[in-house]
């Protein structure tokens, strides 16, 4: 069962909101959020309503403080369920928009884009299975693209403003032996 607890203080202190699915406005139930738990599936919480802005793809477990999932700062103000977190996982990236120039095709995380692909940037992909996370740096860090079952022909399409690509992740939903 997929289950967040927003919390406004960091700690999991003061006012919280618990939260089952899909919500395209937080504001009327938090007005910050600087600590989570998340006790089931994948979350990507938005730095805007509507699910946009600065985006965070966290995962089963305790978040005390906001750096934790890598926030830029306290504003949470929409949050989705991740669909596809499981295997097999697919993902084919290419060096041009619509399809196009060299291509690599990938089954697991990738920590430096650059050192395999020759190249930081990536304009467009398919995701044939699975979910991803596209990170604007190496070693997984920056900002943060979730990337589900699809075709993206340019970068935009994916919600980034430049097509640089640092590391991939892939979004493993943990085994029930491992909560």
């Amino acid at each position: 069962m997929e289950k967040i607890v927003f919390y406004e203080d960091r700690d999991f202190e003061g006012k919280s909101y618990e939260c089952k699915g899909d919500s395209p406005d937080l504001h009327g139930f938090i007005h910050r959020c600087n600590s989570v738990k998340i006790e089931g599936g994948w979350w990507v919480l938005y730095e805007r309503n509507k699910f946009t802005g600065y985006q965070y793809v966290i995962g089963p477990g305790e978040y005390k403080d906001y750096s934790l999932w890598m926030g830029f700062n306290d504003c949470i103000r929409s949050c989705r369920i991740v669909k596809n977190a499981k295997g097999p996982y697919k993902l084919k990236v290419y060096d041009r928009p619509n399809f196009a120039g060299q291509s690599l095709e990938l089954t697991d995380n990738m920590k430096s884009v650059q050192e395999k692909f020759l190249r930081r940037e990536v304009q467009s992909c398919e995701v044939l299975n699975g979910s991803w996370v596209f990170f604007e740096h190496p070693n997984f860090s920056g900002r943060q693209y979730l990337l589900e079952k699809g075709k993206f022909r340019h970068h935009s399409e994916w919600g980034a403003p430049k097509a640089t690509v640092g590391s991939i992740r892939r979004i493993v939903e943990p085994s029930k032996s491992a909560l």
